[in-house]
């Protein structure tokens, strides 16, 4: 039995094919050209076309049982009555809404009540803030339709507006007790419930439609799965639906995500509880990941270096700057989307691959932030899975281990999400009685290093010192 999913990241068009009984067969990556992603706005129509594409690629001529559809979990796009995009689909890394969101921030029982709602603090990184944006710059929103990106795809594959609790959780739209959309954050944000994607489960498939099925060279009338998040994806994808084990994904931004029974929420407001595919989410993101790193190599290197002549050097230095990894503002712990990034403690002979090493170790210092928060209402968890591009550099997880201070489990797979979204069309297809069940991973695991924890709790210090001077 094949599978075949298709993602809709940040930053690319992704696809799987997948083997119920001999697992992944082909992945293959389209990453979005600069004309379709500019400033956090990508254009709708050709995100998707891309997507078929790269589906394409792997599907054509084969005999697929079931589609997943996975995207981001913090996009909208904005429609006609016809579904038509009228905008470009509005991103996470869209931050004009900035101003917007510290207003709201500042009346404190206004952000309180959004949070104790919706589980998600008052942030560009959620869509209610953009539609406010549009609306106070002249954008009439009364007779459009709205969908995330992954929503979007999924109508152009089977002509229905579906959503799921889970990808509009991510979106800030969802009362995350109810697990259905809050009408006070919607009223907020001057829509109505019925301009979204009905919501609905994995399990509420569609056939696939006889355009989109030549398109890909596949049959029509395969059921396609509604679009969930490839966060909540990830941590099936990465046999961490249990409660006690904490995934860890580095990519574009970075997250970390513990599966709960219950929604919880810090009296500090710090992370962020969103629904799950099955229970709920609890977690935090940073924006700051393989952004910076990428922004360092391509702006300020301007392509000299490359990644390998980086790596060599980086088990050399010990020394060097910090980083604060702020550049697109902050998310967790502290919901600064004004919070600025950049070097502290540069000297005259200070060195690139030093440089370098403050942005790895100053993405991970976030993402302990982030970690010391969410144990603190979470308990600390029995195992750190960790998956995405951090995989591929075998100092930078050693890092991760070093600095969290306990041992790291290295998925094999660095396409989690992709994963998990096979899983979901192996349930429905009848492959898979329950998906807590999906693991194919026998993951290596990293430990600490001897003195590790004294260097970096040091560094950490310093680190610390800079956040809290902003």
């Amino acid at each position: 039995m094949l599978i075949l999913v298709l993602e809709a990241s940040t930053s690319a068009a992704k696809a799987m094919l997948f083997d119920a009984e001999k697992g992944v067969v082909a992945v293959e990556n389209e990453p979005y050209t600069a004309d379709m992603d500019k400033d956090g706005r990508q254009d709708t129509e050709k995100v998707y076309q891309s997507t078929l594409n790269i589906g394409r690629k792997v599907a054509a001529g084969r005999d697929i049982a079931a589609i997943a559809v996975v995207g981001v979990w913090h996009s909208i796009t904005v429609c006609d009555g016809a579904m038509r995009p009228v905008l470009p689909t509005h991103c996470w890394t869209f931050t004009q809404s900035r101003d917007i969101c510290r207003r709201i921030r500042d009346d404190r029982e206004l952000s309180h009540t959004i949070y104790d709602r919706t589980g998600c603090m008052p942030n560009v990184t959620y869509q209610p803030y953009t539609l406010m944006f549009l609306k106070e710059n002249g954008f009439d929103l009364k007779d459009k339709l709205f969908a995330s990106q992954a929503g979007y795809n999924f109508f152009r594959m089977t002509g229905e507006r579906f959503e799921t609790a889970n990808i509009t959780s991510g979106m800030g739209l969802i009362n995350t007790h109810q697990r259905d959309y809050d009408e006070f954050v919607l009223d907020l944000a001057g829509i109505r419930q019925n301009q979204l994607g009905q919501l609905v489960t994995f399990k509420d498939t569609r056939p696939l439609t006889a355009e989109c099925a030549s398109a890909l060279g596949i049959a029509a009338g395969i059921p396609v799965i509604p679009p969930h998040s490839d966060g909540a994806l990830n941590q099936v994808g990465s046999g961490a639906t249990q409660a006690g084990t904490m995934t860890f994904s580095v990519g574009t931004s970075a997250a970390i995500r513990l599966s709960s029974v219950k929604p919880i929420l810090p009296a500090r407001r710090s992370t962020w509880c969103y629904v799950g595919v099955l229970d709920w989410l609890c977690g935090a993101a940073i924006t700051g990941a393989c952004s910076c790193v990428n922004w360092f190599k391509d702006t300020v290197l301007q392509n000299k270096w490359t990644f390998a002549q980086l790596e060599s050097e980086l088990l050399k230095e010990s020394a060097g700057p910090i980083f604060l990894p702020f550049l697109l503002g902050e998310r967790c712990p502290g919901w600064n989307d004004e919070r600025a990034g950049g070097f502290y403690e540069l000297k005259a002979d200070t060195t690139i691959p030093q440089m370098f090493r403050a942005i790895l170790e100053g993405i991970l210092f976030n993402v302990y932030q982030c970690y010391q928060e969410l144990i603190e209402v979470n308990g600390t968890p029995e195992r750190i899975i960790m998956s995405g591009g951090i995989v591929n550099s075998e100092a930078w997880s050693q890092m991760a281990a070093n600095i969290l201070n306990t041992p790291v489990l290295l998925a094999e797979n660095s396409q989690a999400s992709l994963l998990g979204g096979a899983a979901l069309a192996l349930h429905v297809a009848g492959a898979l009685d329950d998906i807590r069940d999906f693991s194919r991973d026998n993951p290596k695991i990293l430990y600490p290093q001897e003195g590790a924890a004294e260097l970096y709790r040091e560094k950490y210090g310093r680190y610390l010192y800079w956040y809290n001077r902003q």
